[in-house]
């Protein structure tokens, strides 16, 4: 037993999985031979071969592009199986899936036939395995046309029915202004519903400063920079605004040479509201478990501290006060038991 069996036999809440970066290949691959994307898509191995070796300056495009693959709705319940198969092997019980609506839309998919794949989808990995999914819709800021009809939409009661928690603003943060995005994310507001937005590529703690005071989002997503700025750092304090990471996306992406680099410590020690996430585990081949593996070993986290992280995702999710409670219970519970598994026997 080892601190490394420990992290993977820990119960976890993700909230940030994107569905678009989180399928198997060989589930695309089967999917597009069926819809014949092959014979009519110029470069289809090239473009099947870059899942394994991602161009990340290209991975919207790459995402984008593999979502037209996607032609029936029982194409998009496949991937969130397969999402959901993946998240049973993080021992993960709860997970905020985040789909891009915008990208199924020019294969005829309407939001309504969406959400129910979607969650054709979702019952099936709650029957089989017992892991409850929720959606996040992203609003991308480069593509900002459909997205007040997108949040509309989301936010009817036909959305909150259809298990959506919450919005997520997607995209660099050097994109112009937009009066199209920032009225959907008001709309949002005004129906109190959950707003979440990237920040930090590529402008880094300026970037997220604006998005935190032009939007007041309920967490930031990366937030790359903020460790590198007092005030910054001072305001996600004070608010205890969630700050999700994805480690493995910063190496990926070249903000951070290392997992050693990436200032995890000092965001802790900053009494931020930290949580861990795999983001696109397709892409950058890093699952829950890989992020909480390296918090400890190259970050210097302790096991509590990485047991407080994992317990802040419970609290800082959208489960309903009653679920989110009985899960807290059951998690403190839960490490105390596995430490004495994997832990204390390993000293012995």
């Amino acid at each position: 037993m080892s601190v490394e069996t420990y992290i993977r036999a820990m119960p976890k809440v993700e909230l940030r999985v994107r569905l678009e970066g989180a399928f198997r290949k060989q589930t695309l691959q089967v999917i597009a031979e069926q819809n014949d994307i092959p014979p009519t898509t110029k470069n289809y191995s090239q473009f099947l071969g870059m899942i394994d070796r991602p161009d990340y300056n290209r991975l919207d495009d790459l995402s984008q592009t593999y979502s037209q693959w996607l032609r029936e709705a029982e194409d998009i319940t496949r991937l969130v199986y397969d999402a959901g198969v993946a998240l049973v092997k993080q021992n993960v019980r709860y997970a905020e899936i985040y789909v891009h609506p915008i990208y199924h839309m020019p294969q005829g998919m309407t939001l309504d036939g969406l959400l129910e794949a979607l969650n054709d989808g979702r019952d099936r990995v709650l029957r089989g395995w017992g892991v409850q999914l929720s959606w996040v819709i992203l609003l991308p800021r480069d593509e900002p046309r459909r997205a007040d009809e997108v949040v509309r939409w989301a936010s009817s009661a036909t959305g909150k029915k259809g298990h959506v928690v919450g919005f997520a603003l997607v995209g660099r943060d050097n994109a112009p202004p937009n009066e199209q995005i920032d009225r959907a994310f008001a709309t949002a507001f005004k129906k109190d519903v959950p707003r979440f937005a990237f920040a930090g590529e590529p402008r880094g703690a300026e970037g997220v400063l604006e998005v935190l005071n032009q939007y007041v989002p309920t967490r930031i997503l990366d937030g790359w920079g903020s460790a590198d700025a007092p005030d910054v750092l001072s305001l996600l304090s004070d608010r205890q605004t969630i700050v999700d990471v994805c480690m493995s996306r910063a190496l990926c992406h070249g903000w951070t040479k290392s997992y050693a680099d990436y200032p995890l410590r000092r965001l802790y020690d900053e009494n931020v509201n930290l949580t861990l996430s795999s983001d696109m585990p397709t892409f950058y081949k890093s699952a829950l478990s890989d992020e909480y593996l390296a918090a400890v070993e190259h970050c210097g986290l302790t096991i509590a501290e990485l047991e407080t992280i994992a317990l802040n995702a419970v609290r800082g999710s959208l489960l309903p006060e009653a679920e989110k409670n009985a899960l807290l219970t059951e998690f403190t519970a839960e490490y105390a038991r596995l430490r004495e598994e994997h832990l204390e026997s390993a000293t012995t």
